[in-house]
């Protein structure tokens, strides 16, 4: 239990200093952002047009409650999953797939386009080193994830150091809303139960908003 309680005390002191020095760039880039003016496209992520189901997020199994969530992959690990801010939790890559080509959103996320959205890296690329990551010393390609604002229903194509950046400014000025460490990751309240699947009924109805914004003459 006490090596347990010491990751946890040292992955929860890590996020808060990472979190203490964008925050100290930011400052000095002469930015004096409130959390209720926070906007992704302060940090450089695109708006994206096309609409957003009301159980977006609880489809693909977030059950937190705060404001921007990402969804995609990361060089580190092949698996598919969301952020909240804290440590990337898995989710259902097959319904994420469904998503992608989907008629709706494939022409905004092309493959072509945002190849690591969907799991493609170039070949040899592997977990780079963290001072490679934060000195931009490493040849990395960028990695894309999709951005979802829960307070405005929107969504926005971003890059994962953009997201790192966002989240960072939307942390508390005192405090952390990332204090629930589980499996050995650090996550938000409400997330704790991450593991288990979507219900059936709900992605049932996931997909059946995406299926009614097909035009008709597509469903002819």
């Amino acid at each position: 239990m006490g090596r347990i309680h010491r990751t946890r005390l040292a992955a929860s002191k890590a996020h808060q200093n990472f979190v203490k020095e964008a925050r100290r760039a930011v400052h000095t880039m002469g930015w004096d952002v409130s959390r209720d003016l926070l906007s992704p496209t302060l940090v450089g992520a695109q708006p994206l047009f096309f609409p957003i189901s009301p159980i977006f997020e609880a489809a693909f199994g977030y059950q937190g409650d705060l404001r921007f969530l990402q969804f995609g992959y990361t060089v580190a690990s092949p698996q598919f999953g969301y952020s909240d801010g804290g440590d990337d939790l898995p989710s259902d890559q097959r319904l994420w797939s469904w998503f992608l080509n989907h008629p709706v959103i494939s022409s905004h996320l092309p493959e072509t386009r945002y190849p690591t959205l969907y799991g493609k890296f170039p070949p040899g690329t592997g977990r780079p080193a963290l001072e490679e990551i934060m000195g931009r010393r490493a040849d990395l390609p960028t990695c894309h994830c999709l951005l979802l604002d829960r307070r405005d229903r929107r969504a926005y194509i971003s890059q994962r150091d953009q997201t790192m950046m966002l989240f960072a400014l939307a942390e508390p000025s005192e405090g952390d809303d990332h204090n629930v460490f589980v499996d050995g990751r650090l996550m938000s309240p409400g997330s704790e139960n991450y593991k288990l699947p979507s219900p059936p009924e709900l992605l049932t109805e996931f997909r059946r908003f995406l299926d009614s914004q097909v035009p008709r003459e597509q469903c002819a």
